[in-house]
């Protein structure tokens, strides 16, 4: 598949799934804007990645005036849009008993806020192009997970929005999501070494852990052009493990 001037943003792409994505796209000769939090972050990828087809669109979107600011960057630089990929997102684990307040609004403002008016942003812009949006979703947002109800909270609410958008949106912007299980990235090695993760492993019928490209090319696939008549799918990428739940 060549996507040759193809103009994306993902959100989040400094790392893990994101940059996966990035690296994807840009094999297909898409043009691509890299986000993440700190300028740095953004810049040393860039130069990893080496290639013309970047641009860098730094910034937070836990606030709806930052994911409107780091859209219209992208906008800016790209000279227009067709893709988003609403990547951006943390994970955190533990009970319910142990949820702060600070710990809910920073997971619920990243996971949720940001995609929310992230897409608000790219509205007009994709719809002009008759573009399409990407949602990084989660197995956890198809079913709950025990002692993550907060992210499972999170990501659920993107598995909705992803079926609403796709309504509200139709016929001009197609709305996606990928719903991937464990993937070897920050969220599961937690930014160092891994640990022991035979549970992880064992948590699906496929008995291993997800590599980032596989989720990249998903990505890839859903955001296809030529996929015009697919909107409001929720593509799940777990080794099977929602397929009994």
């Amino acid at each position: 598949m060549s996507y040759e001037g193809l103009r994306v943003l993902i959100t989040g792409s400094t790392r893990g799934i994101g940059k996966a994505a990035a690296v994807a796209f840009l094999e297909r000769g898409a043009l691509v804007a890299i986000n993440g939090r700190r300028d740095g972050d953004v810049a040393r990828t860039i130069t990893e990645l080496g290639t013309d087809n970047l641009v860098a669109a730094p910034g937070d979107l836990a606030s709806a005036a930052q994911a409107h600011g780091v859209v219209e960057t992208a906008i800016k630089e790209l000279g227009g849009l067709d893709v988003l990929v609403n990547n951006a997102g943390v994970y955190a684990d533990g009970p319910i008993e142990d949820v702060t307040e600070e710990q809910y609004d920073w997971m619920m403002n990243i996971n949720v806020k940001g995609v929310f008016f992230a897409t608000q942003a790219a509205i007009p812009e994709l719809r002009r192009n008759k573009g399409n949006i990407v949602m990084t979703a989660s197995e956890s947002g198809l079913s709950g997970n025990r002692n993550s109800a907060l992210y499972g909270t999170s990501k659920g609410a993107v598995v909705n929005m992803t079926r609403a958008f796709a309504h509200d949106l139709a016929p001009d912007i197609r709305v996606n999501a990928v719903c991937p299980g464990a993937v070897m990235t920050d969220m599961v090695t937690g930014g160092g070494e891994p640990g022991d993760l035979t549970d992880l492993e064992n948590f699906s019928p496929m008995q291993r852990i997800a590599d980032p490209m596989e989720i990249g090319e998903a990505i890839c696939f859903l955001a296809d052009p030529n996929q015009r008549f697919m909107t409001g799918a929720l593509l799940a990428i777990d080794g099977g493990a929602t397929a009994s739940r």
